[in-house]
């Protein structure tokens, strides 16, 4: 069994060159730690700003919905005033001639009434006339007797009768035709008295409906009336309605300006946000950077241990990697894909390489170690190239469970942490990669963490980075 080989080279008395180099290279720590605070406070200003970004979105696309709707409200009242001015004028004038049309009717109403009135006295002068009729009717049968009985006496009396006879004939045939005009004069009045009292009777009806027609119609005009001045009252409403509308439109047109403009200026905020944690990111680069620069001219911090340690681990974990090749445990190519594999029912998502099952078997006696060996230090695991970490340490490589947030903490391996400081571990091919960043620790609290990583090459070939973190 292999073991690992930490370097602990004793500490000289530095001369004063490299003393110089030690302060600056504490200092670039120092710079580093500050540039991560900010770069940390700037990523919760920006990630703030880009919720507000997008409710101010949001809140523009109502804005611009409620300019619409506001502006379409003011077109709509300024119709609404045009149409009930109109509606107004249209109500006085039906109103006008619905009075006209009411002074009509009474017209014809008094003239029905009168046309009553008169058959009523056509009706009694029939009735009168009718009376009258029988009369004349009786004297005919009576001067009818008359001239019969004159005609038997003018028979009897003979020759001296003859004269009498002929004007008694002469009297029976006027008296028939009197009696015979007075019938037909008779049946004229029953037909005529029969289509005068139908007559009367539709003329009644006529009359009374006429007075019901009249008295609704009244009503109707006083209604509209009623309804002509309140629309009188609303119109006038309506115009002081259409200055607000006036008004409004204005506002409206002002407050869409305004948003606009606060929400391009928001957007601009986030635009210059970014570009600051953009620099600042690059000046963690650069203040990472000019650590290992200052290391390489042989000055050195309190990390030395850290950093010469987990080179070392590094180099252990590259020489079982490459035993294991040659003992044809496991090929290059099943070493160096990139055939992540989802684990089924994981969350978070946790993926399987072909050389997972090599690094659990190789990698744990290294990185436990390292891990004891410091106690300051949080973790120790390897990474591939992609930040894909298949072997972590044995307290956060519990099984899943259901809850997520556990999960998260506790089941850490099997897991790809493609941040800046994972893939930056993994990417490296310096010596050794001081980065600095902080850890989310929950509930809004950080830590400030120091991660040493150095590669690890098989072959010659970089396959990845064994990271060491630890508190600032």
């Amino acid at each position: 069994m292999q073991t690992v080989t930490m370097l602990s080279q004793p500490m000289h008395a530095a001369p004063p060159a490299e003393t110089n180099l030690d302060d600056i290279a504490a200092q670039a720590l120092e710079l580093g730690h500050d540039v991560v605070d900010v770069a940390g406070f700037l990523d919760a200003v920006l990630e703030s700003a880009k919720v507000q970004a997008e409710r101010l979105d949001t809140a523009r696309t109502a804005s611009d919905t409620l300019s619409r709707t506001g502006l379409e409200m003011v077109d709509q009242s300024v119709r609404l005033c045009t149409e009930f001015t109109d509606l107004s004028a249209r109500m006085t004038a039906t109103s006008d001639q619905l009075k006209v049309a009411m002074q009509g009717n009474q017209q014809v109403i008094g003239r029905i009434v009168t046309f009553s009135e008169r058959l009523a006295t056509i009706d009694a002068a029939m009735v009168e006339a009718e009376r009258s009729n029988q009369h004349i009717l009786r004297i005919a049968k009576e001067v009818n007797i008359l001239a019969i009985n004159a005609r038997i006496e003018a028979t009897r009396a003979g020759a001296a009768g003859s004269g009498f006879a002929v004007i008694a004939e002469a009297v029976n045939r006027l008296s028939g035709e009197t009696e015979r005009a007075a019938r037909n004069v008779t049946d004229t009045f029953h037909s005529l008295g029969r289509v005068l009292r139908d007559l009367q009777v539709e003329t009644d009806e006529t009359s009374q409906e006429a007075s019901q027609s009249l008295a609704r119609t009244t009503d109707a005009e006083a209604a509209l009336g009623q309804v002509n001045r309140d629309t009188v009252i609303f119109v006038s409403d309506l115009e002081g309605l259409r200055d607000g509308t006036d008004r409004m439109r204005g506002e409206v047109t002002t407050f869409g300006h305004t948003f606009h403009s606060l929400a391009e200026s928001v957007v601009d905020q986030l635009h210059q946000l970014r570009e600051a944690r953009d620099r600042t990111s690059s000046l963690t680069s650069q203040s990472e950077s000019l650590i290992q620069d200052i290391y390489a001219l042989g000055g050195r911090t309190s990390d030395r241990a850290q950093i010469e340690d987990v080179q070392a681990a590094a180099r252990e974990l590259s020489q079982r990697l490459e035993a294991a090749v040659d003992k044809g445990d496991i090929t290059m190519a099943a070493l160096f894909s990139e055939q992540y594999q989802p684990v089924t029912g994981t969350d978070p998502q946790q993926v399987i390489a072909p050389f997972t099952a090599l690094t659990d078997r190789l990698f744990p006696q290294v990185q436990e170690a390292m891990l004891a060996q410091h106690s300051g230090a949080v973790f120790c695991a390897a990474v591939d190239r992609n930040g894909y970490l298949p072997t972590h340490n044995t307290k956060f490589s519990h099984p899943q469970g259901n809850d997520p947030v556990w999960n998260m903490a506790n089941c850490r391996n099997r897991r790809i942490f493609d941040d800046r400081v994972g893939l930056g571990a993994g990417r490296s091919e310096r010596p050794f990669l001081m980065q600095v960043y902080r850890r989310d620790m929950g509930g809004g609290v950080f830590r400030m963490m120091k991660d040493v990583s150095a590669p690890i090459r098989v072959r010659g070939r970089h396959w990845g980075g064994l990271r060491l973190a630890y508190d600032f």
